[in-house]
């Protein structure tokens, strides 16, 4: 016996989960795994037949979902009924073997009764039970599929009407999910103040004065800002010294903000696509929070703001100490010491071919017998790197050599900044010289071999750096020297760009600028601040901007950028249905881009949004729309689109009509009309007089079946994902009318008019078809035929027996007539006879002389067909008659044909 999943007795309210995650939590377009999970585990295995579901239940939201199992086997069909009590006005009547456990949805508060009756084979109340449930009035639920989120507020949830008679009686409980699809309790009471963005879901129920507790009801909404945007950093932690980039992952522009800590102070950091960040321009080690805000014409009075946090580490530090500048040259005696200032991980120098593992804070180590040059002390901790240097310079430097130093600092260039310049002239030609430029946390940064002509020019950016040179391998004194920064104009773009058909590039600044565009193609195009450029083609883009005021002394800045082109994007709702009586599902057709790569909104007739993922669980039916954006684009010149959500087809209509067995060819015919449209598959089943089952799988799919054997024949009918959608059943019996058609091989038919032949009474039968060479000539219950041929009768008995019978006709009135013209007498194979062809029924001979006297008189009422008949000798009263010619009378007479004929012929006798 296979065992039937049921619902225990204990959970009440439990029932309405399934309409809390149609009604709030489908809006916001996913599934709750974990809400689905804990429905299953409601469910355990019974075989008995027996209603298992809850006897209360509570009105929410103006309706609850009761579910009812039933148990039983493999094969039984179910039929639920629903009725009102006392009225016993019946709200729903159901039948199918898929129906085991049954789901109807209450509107009304009041009693019901909820009747099963369980059809095993033809035993139609092999289960009878009727179980009575009562609907209360529950809360008023309050919660929304959907909630904004604008920048610098919170959102309000409320669970259930504020209003609620008896709201103490309730426990609230809200939960997030965390990144494992898990709840986590974030809150309690029927309000809950949200600063977060995501799915938030509420569970309540009440406690009962006993205890017990009922009404549980879950639900979900999912809050969020107007504009799907996610904030992009280079890296979630950085290091002092480094540079941290932070763009979004959609061409959007909108207002920077950072403080530091969730008590810092925040600070604008302009507008713009992205922004970069110098450790230097923090305020120190720690958490900092980014927050970026832009506004949407859809939602003017919501900002969409996005929050991500990066960390500051700290870098390693060391203090150093020169304990003795070397004397000159010719003696390495110089020294310093590392005192550590923090914990490090390792340290280097790479001069020394040094390499350390960790030190502690305030560790100190020393290095002597030194030459001058500059150290770079290497620190590591954490995953950052600093460099620390670290100069010994000759006490008495080298004087074979006077170099001189310039500095020049960065300039403007054509399409943005020239480097600075760093010139070593020596006055004269010199040998073996090398130099090294290095920078305090970065160390070496430039290092080369001085040519000849003791002339060299190192281009560097804006920094602060120590010059070493070196002749010889003696080191000239060490110089300190800064290079200073060329301001550039500020704007930003986007530096990728996905664009859908067509994207409107306004660049970001708060100065007044003159913006040059350079195509794919080459050809260039000019715009003020605050003007917008068309990009239509896909390709490398170039866009030079410059300052309109000669005064700022603001270099130009040029950014390079790229666009790919998609072609529009299109979309459409589609229903997808999974399972059996699952919520009703969409789910979206998309082309042009990734699913992950769109902005969703599903939106009600209302134009309020209800959903944001891949799939939506409707509310309720009536009118939607759904609208698709790619996030890594401009938005798209598209429209929404309306679909209509409409109940689904759960039943469908199973007229079976059937034949009786019939003799001939022993079958009987089923025929069964349903909605086509609907119904993909169908099974037959045969039960016979012992209710032995038999599942006819020749017949599968077809809407008409021959049965050969007396019993009830039962129709399933089933749609696209195999879900029971009908069932019908029909008694097929053996036909009692086994008598076929009185109807003989042949008949006479008569070309003379008015004749007696009689018409062709086969016998009683429901309906009559003759057939004529396959023409049918008559429907009459009697025929007589018009033509010679061959005929055919069917006939239908009262049992939709058919029985058919061939039968031809001959000319009864054009018979033929053969007999001899003479006869020799007194030789028996001579005599005279008379033969006749059918239809004849009396023959009367008359034989005269030639004086017209009557020599010989006979008569044939038995007249066998096209055999001999009035025969005669030759003689009269035993003696021969003479030789000669005589006169020979014939005459053919059929009195039920109506028709009488006359032949006279003459007739040689000889001896």
């Amino acid at each position: 016996m296979k065992e039937k999943a049921q619902f225990p007795k204990w959970k009440i309210g439990m029932l309405f989960i399934w309409t809390l995650i149609i009604a709030t939590f489908p809006a916001s377009g996913e599934e709750l795994f974990p809400l689905k999970k804990e429905l299953h585990s409601y469910e355990s295995s019974f075989a008995d037949l027996q209603i298992n579901g809850p006897t209360n239940l509570c009105l929410v939201a103006g309706g609850v979902l009761g579910t009812f199992s039933a148990g039983g086997e493999t094969g039984d069909v179910y039929e639920w009924t629903v009725s009102r009590v006392p009225s016993g006005e019946v709200l729903e009547q159901k039948s199918s073997g898929q129906l085991e456990t049954y789901k109807f949805y209450f509107s009304e508060v009041g009693n019901y009764n909820v009747n099963l009756r369980v059809r095993r084979g033809t035993d139609a109340d092999f289960y009878v039970e009727d179980k009575p449930v009562q609907v209360q009035k529950g809360p008023d639920l309050a919660l929304l599929p959907d909630y904004l989120l604008c920048a610098g507020s919170s959102t309000l949830l409320t669970a259930i009407d504020p209003n609620t008679p008896n709201l103490s009686d309730y426990t609230i409980t809200w939960y997030s999910l965390n990144d494992v699809g898990e709840r986590v309790e974030i809150g309690r009471g029927n309000e809950f103040e949200t600063y977060s963005a995501g799915y938030h879901i509420v569970e309540l129920y009440q406690t009962n004065p006993d205890g017990s507790q009922s009404c549980l009801i879950n639900g979900s909404t999912f809050v969020g800002p107007p504009i799907d945007f996610q904030i992009i950093p280079s890296s979630t932690q950085i290091c002092e010294g480094e540079t941290i980039e932070i763009g979004l992952d959609t061409p959007l522009s909108g207002e920077w903000f950072i403080q530091k800590d969730y008590t810092g102070v925040r600070k604008s950091l302009g507008n713009g696509f992205d922004i970069e960040l110098e450790s230097d321009e923090l305020s120190g080690p720690g958490l900092y929070l980014v927050t970026f805000q832009t506004y949407s014409e859809d939602f003017p009075d919501c900002l969409s703001e996005r929050i991500i946090g990066f960390e500051l580490l700290e870098a390693p530090k060391v203090t150093p100490t020169i304990l003795s500048q070397p004397n000159d040259c010719s003696i390495d005696n110089g020294s310093f010491q590392l005192t550590f200032d923090t914990e490090i991980d390792a340290f280097y120098i790479p001069e020394l071919n040094i390499i350390e593992g960790p030190r502690s804070a305030g560790e100190q180590v020393n290095y002597s017998s030194l030459p001058a040059q500059v150290y770079s002390v290497v620190l590591e901790k954490n995953g950052c790197q600093t460099t620390t240097l670290v100069a010994l310079d000759n006490l008495n430097p080298p004087t074979e050599f006077n170099p001189s130093y310039s500095y020049e600092n960065e300039s403007c260039s054509p399409t943005g900044v020239f480097d600075g310049i760093t010139t070593i002239d020596f006055g004269t030609t010199v040998a073996n010289s090398e130099y090294r430029v290095l920078s305090q946390f970065k160390g070496e940064v430039e290092s080369g071999t001085i040519p000849t002509s003791g002339q060299v020019q190192i281009n560097i950016p804006n920094g602060n750096y120590l010059l070493e040179l070196k002749v010889g391998g003696c080191t000239y004194p060490i110089q300190d020297f800064k290079i200073e920064n060329a301001p550039q104009v500020n704007f930003t773009v986007p530096l990728d760009l996905n664009i859908c058909e067509t994207f409107q590039l306004d660049p970001e600044t708060d100065q007044n600028l003159n913006f040059t565009l350079t195509y794919p193609d080459g050809s260039e195009k000019s715009i003020q601040s605050g003007e917008s450029f068309l990009i239509e083609d896909e390709g490398a883009y170039s866009i030079y901007g410059e300052s309109n005021d000669p005064s700022s002394n603001l270099c130009p800045k040029t950014i390079n950028f790229n666009a790919t082109y998609s072609s529009s994007i299109s979309f459409a709702p589609v229903l997808t249905v999974e399972k059996c009586f699952d919520p009703i599902k969409y789910t979206i057709d998309l082309e042009g881009i990734e699913l992950e790569e769109a902005s969703i909104r599903w939106l009600n007739d209302e134009g309020k949004i209800v959903g944001r993922s891949g799939e939506f669980y409707p509310s309720s039916i009536g009118f939607y729309s759904l609208l698709v954006q790619p996030k890594s684009s401009g938005y798209c010149p598209v429209q929404p689109v309306g679909f209509e959500v409409v109940a689904p087809i759960t039943n469908v209509p199973m007229d079976l009509e059937a034949t009786k067995i019939c003799p001939d060819p022993g079958l009987g015919l089923i025929t069964l009309e349903t909605d086509e449209d609907e119904v993909t598959d169908i099974e037959w089943v045969f039960y016979d007089s012992l209710n032995n089952r038999t599942e006819l799988t020749e017949f599968d799919g077809l809407l008409e079946i021959e049965s050969s054997q007396a019993g009830s024949y039962e129709a399933i009918a089933y749609n696209k994902l195999g879900c029971e959608i009908g069932r019908g059943i029909i008694e097929v019996e053996l036909s009692e009318l086994t008598t076929p058609p009185t109807v003989e091989d042949s008949y006479a038919w008569c070309s003379i008019e008015n004749n007696t032949i009689p018409a062709i009474d086969p016998g009683e039968f429901e309906s009559y078809f003759w057939y004529f060479e396959d023409e049918l000539v008559s429907t009459a219950s009697t025929f007589k035929p018009e033509e010679l041929g061959d005929y055919r009768l069917d006939v239908i008995t009262e049992d939709g027996c058919m029985f058919s019978k061939e039968f031809s006709t001959y000319d009864a009135c054009n018979f033929n007539v053969v007999y001899p013209n003479a006869m020799i007498l007194g030789n028996p194979d001579k005599d005279f006879r008379i033969i006749l062809s059918e239809g004849v029924s009396q023959a009367e001979l008359f034989i005269l002389n030639r004086q017209g006297a009557l020599i010989h008189h006979d008569l044939a009422n038995e007249i066998p067909v096209n055999s001999p008949i009035l025969n005669w000798d030759g003689k009269v009263n035993g003696k021969d008659i003479p030789e000669g010619t005589y006169v020979v009378v014939l005459l053919l007479r059929n009195d039920e044909f109506g028709f009488e004929d006359k032949v006279t012929s003459s007739l040689l006798v000889l001896q």
